[in-house]
């Protein structure tokens, strides 16, 4: 699912003429490899709950509904919600997806030649309880769960024989949590200060989860404003899993905010590690431009990794502000990676 909707870093100083609640209907509409060109609707919602509150950012969610080239229907829904004084944060999203897709089998080395159609509905829940443990810090529980079922792997091809656990589907569920430093200006187009975040996640059979396995998250962020609108953003993520996720819950390379130019799991396993690096930039009036580079892998063990598995990513894009007041971008990108692997990708918002 994807991110957070937007936030904005600061109040008016008259709060009679600050919007309590506002409300932007607007066609979703879009492409990336996984779903082709895909079109819609999204409400975007910022919520200052607390106008007289400076101490407290903006409040946000969105409910989208998608329809896509290849045949895939999207709903979902997503928030983060700051109480008063930032003494409380919820993060989450909901979703149901119809989601045909393609699936190379497991593994770094995955070949083209096993490439193969499945179609499988889901059912995805996330979400965050944190309290505040001091400026910008936040610690508490969190829930996931993911049910995969109507599982339909092709004819002859590695789900249908069994290859991968999960493959006719289940229930994913787990419990843990989570810390989360989270400095950022605006989430959506960051420009200073930095994001952090660890989770820990037990799967297992007293959560009515059908698999065994425990799911560690890491993403470190910073922002770094070079001058006036001109920001370098570096990121490090990566998904380490112990015992044996189900094929669908294993670590994906490849999104719209992360290994750009990658369909999102052309390459999966238990572990995975990436980096990248992205300067932003005007170019004329509301007119802006990126260019991005980064590298990542997969692999089963941690000691799987190295240097000579390394996948690349490059591109560059445009981005084009939608929305003066609260600094949201329209972004148009367009990556390459290894193998003749690309994407061009439009989304509002950066991607990290």
């Amino acid at each position: 699912m994807a991110k957070p909707a937007y936030a904005a870093p600061a109040w008016p100083a008259d709060t009679a003429k600050v919007r309590r609640v506002g409300v932007l209907p607007v066609p979703a509409i879009g492409y990336s490899p996984e779903t082709r060109g895909y079109l819609g609707a999204v409400a975007l919602f910022t919520l200052r709950l607390y106008p007289r509150d400076t101490l407290t950012r903006t409040s946000n969610a969105k409910l989208e509904v998608n329809f896509t080239q290849n045949r895939q229907r999207i709903f979902s829904g997503e928030w983060t919600v700051l109480l008063r004084r930032e003494q409380y944060l919820s993060q989450g999203a909901v979703a149901y997806l119809r989601f045909p897709e393609y699936f190379w089998g497991v593994g770094n080395n995955a070949p083209e030649s096993a490439k193969e159609l499945v179609d499988s509905r889901r059912v995805e829940v996330r979400a965050t309880a944190l309290r505040k443990l001091r400026t910008y810090v936040f610690a508490g529980p969190r829930v996931q769960l993911q049910h995969l079922y109507g599982v339909r792997p092709a004819a002859g091809g590695l789900l249908e024989h069994g290859q991968a656990v999960g493959s006719r589907g289940g229930t994913s569920s787990g419990a843990g949590y989570e810390l989360v430093y989270d400095g950022r200006d605006n989430l959506l187009n960051p420009q200073r200060r930095g994001y952090a975040r660890f989770a820990q996640t037990f799967f297992g059979g007293w959560l009515g989860s059908d698999f065994r396995f425990t799911r560690y998250e890491l993403d470190v962020r910073r922002y770094l404003p070079l001058s006036k609108r001109v920001v370098l953003a570096g990121q490090l993520s990566g998904i380490f899993s112990a015992g044996e996720p189900p094929f669908r819950m294993l670590a994906l390379l490849g999104s719209d905010a992360d290994m750009r130019g990658y369909y999102r799991g052309r390459f999966r396993d238990r572990q995975y590690a990436a980096a990248q690096a992205e300067l932003r930039f005007p170019v004329y009036k509301r007119l802006g431009a990126v260019a991005f580079a980064g590298g990542g892998q997969v692999a089963r063990n941690l000691g799987g990794f190295g240097l000579g598995e390394l996948k690349p990513t490059v591109g560059g894009g445009l981005r084009f502000l939608m929305d003066r007041r609260e600094n949201i971008n329209l972004r148009l990108d367009y990556a390459v990676g290894q193998g003749g692997n690309s994407g061009f990708y439009i989304a509002f918002g950066e991607a990290f």
